[in-house]
């Protein structure tokens, strides 16, 4: 009958019935329709893993048939859950036809899902040929019912379950594969059950719909009796039922073996497959052989590295292969370590079927299966070219100059060193020089350190000349090199002139002129030379030590003659050492004292006295200032030396204020260029003063010329604080220095000191009256009071008399004297005879 000539809108009008439902047949039918979906949605995983096509389909059309037999199902246990009031049977033909529409709605659906980007637009089309499946198949299927009555639908009711079956189906579609990107395969049962249920709810939604719009008007009388499939029965249901539950379950069986077994064969797949190519991708030669050294497998960089192919090496045995000059022996070496500890590591020189060879790493290793008897070894083949490289580099920048490429102070060390382990006594001498460019900080600070260093290029550019058979050179630091000669005499006294004709041909070479940056610099160097012989008992640093002083005392003398070494140097150096570190106790012990020497005026009244400083040492008595004072100055040792004779005189002061016949005489202190300088020199006289109660107006504070021209703002600021609080100062050894003229008029001085270079040439030189009569003259001139140093006869003191001088100091009126023994001079001296000698020691 047709479907649409059967539409109705009110069912009543016609006096049309329904029937009722067994529930626990629609209960079944709910899950047949759901397990089916299931089945299907699930077998979609299974069909993304596999590859071949034909495979694909034939489980696409399994899953749909699945599907399609379970939507079947549903609707036949659904028409058997109806229950009439008269018979109902069906046609057996397009009963079974009515699985096809099922079937191909669900491969269309499947075949959308299984793609892994599908477009919305084929989402779609799925979806609605879901639906459209399932609505098909059912009223396919009610077309088949044979009953004594007359099939009506209500056309809302018709419309709406046909509604129902799209729009269930596309929204099962779209919930597959939202569920299928957010939960990702992990998760694909969960995705696949929760899509199921949506399949079987637009099953079961559009089934029972349908079925409240169709109404039934019985005939008066039965047109056919139950035959073919009647519905008197529920064990017919049931067996459907569980019929296709089976199939469900042995489908969801089969699905989880194939996957198994797919995932099995893909994991053993890729496990040899990812296993050759994390080999491929090593860049060590990698390479397998088993028991009896045949290769089972080798990778690209072994054919790179020793340039056997791998279809050469397959099968090949392992010690037939030429890798190093003498594989025979090698290969023997690991066999037998390989028996033994099954390992064998070790650095070769490893070669290239080519011939060329590089350093390279072997590591062998045995490996024993735990499945088996089986052994086979793999041996690591690394190259070690590059680190070899780098090591190189390090070891190059460790022993050479990075700015002159010359060897340096290290290198030259262990030069030393090999020469000692390399020759016995006996065998000929060598010569090491040192070269310390002249006033070479001069040029950094004039033209700029880029000049200065292209001078040591161009220095060390000349010096590689010299550096043939027997000659090694090498820059230590700064602008410091070295010469390392082998003599060929075969006795000192001709090793040592051979060393110094060397020498002085490689200073003419390296002293001739250089252009620098436009200019042309005449460089000039000091030299120092020592000449020995290499079995000598001398270690390395005692030999850079003695040339090192050697090159000190040439910088001393500074004629551009080369020094060569003597043992006295290192003696000097060793009692200088000695006589700091005793200077430095003596300084904290009170072994230092103060003398005095008197000053007086015209009439030879003593006016005041000179501090001198006297060192009594407890060994080795009286140690002479021309000694320890030198010392001082070069070690610092004068900052807290002079420190030391401040609080002293200071302390004297405030004694003599105390006495009658001292109090109005003035003390004169010498004080160092590097004292003054210090930051705090002002505080430290202050406090001097104060601790002592020292009258300042009897302190004089004597400085020499070196001072104002080192730092003449300082010095004046520092002169002008101190001379307000009452302080004199004299310059000392006036005359011998650079004195300009306008620092002295700027200085806050009272004194001015004749140096007695001129006091002792009066008598001797012409124009030494002069310029002592100009020195008075000229303090005259600015209010300044002269001292003569040094008057040691009666002929000088009466020419600086005559000259206008009013203070003398010298050993004619007496020489420095102990504190006590100053105490007892009478307040008037007279020279004794008018030849009067001193010795000429002063400080």
């Amino acid at each position: 009958m047709a479907i649409l000539d059967k539409l109705i809108l009110d069912p009543h009008a016609i006096d049309a019935v329904q029937g009722a439902y067994d529930i626990h047949l629609v209960l079944l039918s709910w899950l047949i329709a759901l397990a089916a979906a299931y089945t299907s949605l699930d077998i979609i995983k299974l069909t993304r893993q596999v590859r071949r096509a034909a495979l694909r389909w034939l489980w696409l059309c399994s899953g749909a048939s699945v599907m399609g037999l379970g939507v079947w199902s549903m609707h036949f246990i659904g028409m058997h859950a109806y229950r009439l009031d008269f018979p109902v049977s069906h046609a057996p033909s397009l009963t079974l036809i009515s699985i096809l529409p099922a079937i191909l709605g669900s491969l269309g659906t499947m075949a959308v899902l299984s793609q892994s980007h599908a477009s919305h637009g084929a989402l779609l089309w799925a979806g609605m040929g879901l639906g459209g499946g399932i609505g098909l198949m059912h009223y396919t299927g009610m077309a088949a019912m044979r009953m004594p009555a007359e099939l009506y639908h209500a056309t809302g009711l018709f419309l709406l379950s046909l509604l129902i079956a799209v729009g269930l189906g596309i929204l099962s579609v779209y919930a597959y594969r939202l569920f299928r990107r957010e939960w990702g395969a992990r998760r694909a049962k969960t995705c696949a059950f929760v899509s199921a249920l949506c399949v079987s709810l637009a099953i079961c939604g559009m089934h029972y719909i349908a079925m409240e719009a169709a109404w039934f008007a019985p005939l008066p009388s039965p047109l056919t009796s139950p035959q073919a499939m009647g519905i008197g029965s529920h064990w017919l249901s049931y067996l459907i039922g569980g019929g296709v539950a089976l199939i469900a379950i042995l489908t969801l069986v089969a699905t989880h073996v194939s996957r198994r077994l797919q995932a099995s064969a893909y994991h053993q797949h890729m496990t040899r497959a990812h296993l050759l190519e994390v080999i491929s991708a090593l860049h060590d030669g990698v390479v397998l052989f088993d028991d009896k050294a045949r290769v089972r497998l080798c990778n690209t960089a072994f054919e790179r590295l020793l340039g056997w192919s791998r279809q050469e090496s397959i099968g090949c045995s392992v010690w037939h292969l030429t890798y190093t000059h003498d594989s025979e022996a090698l290969n023997k070496q690991i066999g037998q370590a390989l028996e033994k500890t099954g390992e064998w590591r070790g650095e070769i020189e490893a070669r290239h079927r080519n011939g060329q060879c590089f350093p390279a790493q072997l590591n062998v290793s045995r490996v024993t299966y735990a499945d088996g008897d089986e052994r086979d070894y793999v041996a690591l083949l690394s190259d070690r070219s590059a680190e070899q490289r780098a090591q190189q580099r390090i070891r190059h920048l460790a022993y050479h100059d990075t700015l002159t490429g010359l060897p340096n102070r290290r290198a030259l060390q262990d030069r030393l060193a090999d020469y000692d382990e390399g020759h016995d006594k006996g065998r000929p001498w060598m010569s090491l020089a040192l070269l310390d460019v002249n006033r070479f900080k001069a040029l950094n600070d004039s033209l700029g350190p880029d000049t200065g260093d292209e001078l040591l290029r161009q220095l060390a550019a000349r010096l590689q000349r010299w550096t043939r058979t027997g000659v090694y050179a090498a820059r230590l630091d700064g602008n410091e090199f070295a010469l390392l000669v082998d003599l060929s005499a075969t006795d000192e006294s001709a090793a040592r002139q051979e060393a110094g004709r060397l020498i002085d041909e490689a200073v003419a070479d390296l002293s001739a002129d250089y252009p620098l940056h436009g200019h042309t610099y005449p460089c000039r160097l000091n030299v120092g030379m020592y000449v020995f012989s290499p079995g000598e008992p001398s270690t390395v640093g005692q030999r850079l030590k003695r040339v090192a002083l050697a090159l000190l005392e040439a910088k001393r003398q500074r004629d551009g003659h080369p020094r060569l070494f003597h043992p006295h140097f290192e003696q000097e150096l060793e009692a200088r050492v000695i006589l700091e570190r005793e200077l430095r106790y003596a300084i904290d012990s009170d072994e230092l004292c103060l003398h005095l020497q008197p000053q007086v005026d015209a009439r030879q009244r003593i006016i005041g006295a000179e501090a001198l400083v006297r060192w009594e040492h407890p060994k080795r008595g009286r140690i002479p200032p021309g000694h320890f004072i030198p010392v001082a100055e070069e070690t610092g040792l004068i900052v807290p030396l002079g420190n030391w004779v401040l609080k002293e005189g200071c302390r004297l002061l405030g004694e003599w204020r105390r006495a009658p016949t001292r109090r109005d005489l003035k003390l004169s202190l010498n004080v160092s260029v590097r004292q003054f300088q210090q930051p705090d020199f002002v505080d430290q006289v202050l406090s001097a003063i104060r601790q002592h109660d020292a009258p300042p107006e009897r302190l004089t504070l004597e400085l020499t010329e070196s001072l104002m021209l080192s730092d003449p703002g300082g010095t004046i600021e520092k002169m002008a604080m101190l001379r307000d609080i009452g302080i004199s100062f004299a310059l000392d050894d006036f005359g011998t220095g650079y004195s300009s003229l306008t620092y002295l008029q700027s200085l806050p001085l009272d004194i001015l000191k004749i140096d007695i270079a001129f006091v002792r040439d009066l008598t001797r030189e012409m124009q030494a009256p002069p310029i002592a009569a100009t020195i008075i003259a000229l303090a005259d001139s600015m209010g300044l009071s002269v001292v003569a140093e040094g008057v040691e006869t009666q002929e000088q003191h009466e020419v600086l008399g005559d000259l206008g001088c009013g203070i003398y100091q010298g050993y004619l009126f007496a020489p420095p004297l102990p504190v006590e023994a100053f105490r007892e001079l009478p307040s008037r001296l007279v020279a004794e005879t008018e030849d009067a000698k001193s010795p000429p020691l002063r400080s």
